[in-house]
């Protein structure tokens, strides 16, 4: 897996529906490239965007999206602490500042993509039809 998400260790389970939906993107029918596309987006931004990036960034993404959680990993990610959390929520010191990206690729929400979140029957219907055409070929 190219992408790692510190403080936030994927689950097997979705490191299988990753590689699934990698595949799907690769080798599957119209329908089921388009739903994979849209799936591994947040994942495809992130590679895209290397270890660049900003607090600011995870501003406009994620905290005033209203996805915040208020989790706390932005700011223990920060090498140089440039975030502290202030009634639950982050707040960045832009000023502090290095733009390494380390926040953005920590946040867990930074992957929510809510354009996907009505399809996830759809998702888990592929994914099973994925692994069972997979058991048929062992």
């Amino acid at each position: 897996m190219d992408v790692y998400i510190p403080g936030c260790p994927p689950s097997p389970e979705l490191i299988r529906n990753v590689a699934i939906m990698a595949y799907l993107l690769l080798e599957g029918n119209e329908e089921q490239k388009d739903l994979a596309g849209r799936y591994l987006k947040p994942l495809m931004d992130l590679a895209k965007r290397g270890t660049t990036g900003c607090f600011c960034d995870l501003m406009d993404d994620v905290i005033n999206q209203g996805l915040c959680i208020g989790c706390g990993i932005c700011a223990a990610s920060c090498p140089v602490r440039a975030i502290t959390h202030e009634f639950g929520k982050p707040q960045g010191d832009l000023n502090l500042c290095i733009k390494c990206g380390s926040c953005y690729g920590a946040c867990p929400r930074s992957f929510f993509n809510p354009d996907v979140i009505s399809e996830f029957e759809s998702i888990n219907e592929i994914i099973a039809g994925a692994l069972k055409e997979g058991e048929k070929d062992d």
